[in-house]
């Protein structure tokens, strides 16, 4: 029995390991071959593969797991937008991390910690999804030991990239995402921000769906 399980456990490790070379050579080769913007696009996406295996190794052993060697940090939390691919959070909005995800400012305050949240990215990779977010929809936060927190969007604006009123503290428990304004556009540097605001809300999820998908993640 002892000698099965190691055998599995080998085995596991190995297919992870494999998943992670396979998709650094997939960054090599982006670099090489694509143009810039789809280089871009690609590291992006490549990115969120590692990451997700490195979020997914945080809940089966709720240890903290950088996503390749020389990260700045490891995955801090999953942000999921409605009918979205997920997207793993790191800490600090550093250029580094900003270039492989969507980054929590650490200067903004924690998540349930009864503030405002905020996240930023970039508008032509990850938080391109913002421009298809509409008021009322629910955004979902999944923190260390999968804590899930719920937000409902109650507003959206462009304001000026030196308009910080929209990442302070108002008493409300607040996530807030920025990226750069206009999306799809050629422009760099752009001195404008989209900002979608949206309030923590209760977990309207009944408990028997609650149950499940608590069921379904301990066999992750």
């Amino acid at each position: 029995m002892l000698l099965k399980t190691f055998v599995y456990t080998q085995q596991r490790k190995q297919k992870f390991m494999f998943k992670h070379k396979l998709l650094a050579i997939l960054i090599i080769s982006g670099l090489l071959f694509c143009g810039k913007g789809l280089y871009m696009q690609s590291k992006a996406f490549v990115a969120q593969q590692l990451l997700s295996f490195a979020w997914a190794r945080h809940l089966q052993s709720g240890q903290l797991y950088k996503a390749w060697p020389w990260a700045d940090s490891a995955p801090l939390a999953k942000l999921t937008f409605p009918g979205e691919e997920p997207l793993i959070v790191l800490s600090g909005a550093t250029g580094s991390n900003l270039a492989f995800a969507p980054s929590w400012m650490r200067a903004s305050t924690p998540f349930a910690q009864g503030g405002n949240s905020v996240i930023v990215a970039h508008n032509d990779t990850h938080f391109n999804q913002l421009k298809g977010v509409k008021l009322d929809d629910k955004l979902q936060v999944s923190t260390y030991g999968n804590a899930r927190l719920f937000y409902q969007v109650t507003d959206m604006k462009i304001v000026d990239e030196t308009d910080i009123s929209v990442i302070e503290n108002n008493g409300d428990e607040l996530l807030t995402l920025i990226t750069c304004y206009p999306f799809d556009s050629a422009i760099y540097n752009s001195d404008k921000r989209f900002v979608v605001t949206a309030k923590r809300i209760k977990d309207d999820r009944s408990p028997l769906t609650v149950a499940m998908v608590n069921n379904e993640l301990r066999q992750y």
